[in-house]
């Protein structure tokens, strides 16, 4: 039974599903959430997706992007990696910019056409007691409350994760908390930024943003005045005042769609707990910055069922403990350490440090092998790579 109806639980579901075991995906929400937060695949997880018939339906329904850059905002100095570098590493050396959801849609999609599939809607836990040999939850339901038990529950329920709160549990490591505005606009933006590609970080005078080409639309991402409440940060006022003091316009943008959130990133001290095991942001949160968090979710839903797959066949399940170490060390690592280096990357505003960094990136953009380990790391090639050698 899975805890979550997101990339990571439905991603989960299609894995046991195809190695032949009955999977029930409980969701509190009504629908399939219509979340835009995550936007990025990166090569090592399309790798994973391909094995499974879900990489290519989903690149039709993004924007794919071998290159991107690094940008100083007003001027043409850009630090652009290309992707091509890693091609002997990777059946898919580019990033995918596509909103979570469509590899939601797809993945119920292909999933409802097996009988061993079942996802059940408006089904929210509300108390879980973990016994030695099953898990037995408490479920809130339009018809009233029901009892369901099962011997492995995945908790994929995100960064507010109800089976988390249920066992009392709470992340270790914690950073600052991080919170991000994303605007999705059609604007030529285009013709506002010379040498823009499809995928861009962009320091400002005194702060930073982000631009992403997604069809025809453009996402800009940043991280709003502190002092300001999110309430008033995200209104059509402050937003469109933002905009106009990036790129000044006669007309008002057209913004489609702006959401928020706040990030702290941390890690729980096991992803196992007894017959509940965790994945993704109901395990480990990470800031945005480099896009890591959605990606590193899902391979945690694949060294899982790796892992689950030999114990449900008679196993030990010992071997679930194997999980929780190879996946929480990359997690804190591999995965937190690059999204920190990113977040302090962009959030960086002393002139002197931000010289630094930059004469850094551009050390790497103009040495091929550092490059390549540059995008090896940053594509979580490597990571997946050290995962097997850890015991």
């Amino acid at each position: 039974m899975i805890a979550g109806a997101g990339p990571v639980g439905l991603y989960a579901a299609v894995l046991l599903v195809n190695a032949g075991h009955r999977v029930i995906v409980l969701e509190k929400n009504h629908d399939l959430p219509l979340d835009m937060r995550a936007s990025t695949f990166h090569p090592s997880t399309l790798d994973l997706l391909g094995a499974c018939g879900l990489a290519d339906p989903l690149i039709f329904r993004g924007s794919i992007m071998q290159g991107w850059q690094y940008m100083i905002h007003g001027t043409k100095n850009h630090a652009v990696f290309d992707l091509e570098c890693i091609r002997d590493a990777t059946d898919h050396p580019f990033r995918l910019i596509c909103e979570q959801y469509h590899f939601s849609n797809l993945a119920v999609e292909q999933l409802v056409r097996n009988p061993l599939f079942e996802i059940r809607f408006g089904h929210e836990i509300v108390s879980l007691e973990n016994r030695q040999d099953r898990a037995l939850l408490r479920l809130q339901t339009s018809t009233g409350e029901q009892e369901i038990e099962t011997p492995w529950l995945i908790a994929a329920d995100g960064g507010h994760s109800t089976v988390r709160g249920q066992l009392g549990l709470s992340f270790e490591h914690q950073s600052p908390p991080v919170t991000s505005i994303s605007l999705v606009l059609n604007h030529p933006f285009e013709n506002d930024v010379p040498g823009i590609l499809g995928v861009n970080f962009v320091w400002t005078q005194n702060g930073f943003y982000s631009l992403r080409q997604i069809r025809d639309l453009w996402r800009f991402s940043y991280q709003p005045d502190p002092d300001l409440p999110i309430g008033e940060a995200v209104s059509e006022a402050a937003t469109q005042s933002y905009l106009q003091a990036l790129f000044p316009s006669l007309e008002p943008y057209e913004i489609q769609h702006r959401l928020h959130y706040t990030i702290q990133p941390g890690c729980l001290s096991s992803f196992r707990q007894g017959r509940v095991l965790f994945a993704g942001d109901a395990a480990h949160l990470e800031s945005p910055a480099g896009g890591l968090g959605m990606n590193s979710g899902m391979h945690d839903a694949h060294c899982l069922v790796e892992h689950l797959l030999p114990v449900l066949d008679g196993a030990d399940d010992d071997l679930l403990d194997r999980y929780s170490r190879r996946r929480r060390t990359i997690a804190i690592e591999e995965v937190q350490r690059l999204s920190a280096r990113e977040e302090r990357w962009r959030r960086e505003t002393s002139p002197v440090k931000r010289a630094a960094i930059w004469q850094e990136l551009l050390e790497i953009v103009s040495d091929d092998a550092k490059t390549r380990e540059f995008l090896l790391d940053l594509s979580l090639i490597r990571s997946r790579q050290r995962e097997a050698d850890i015991d």
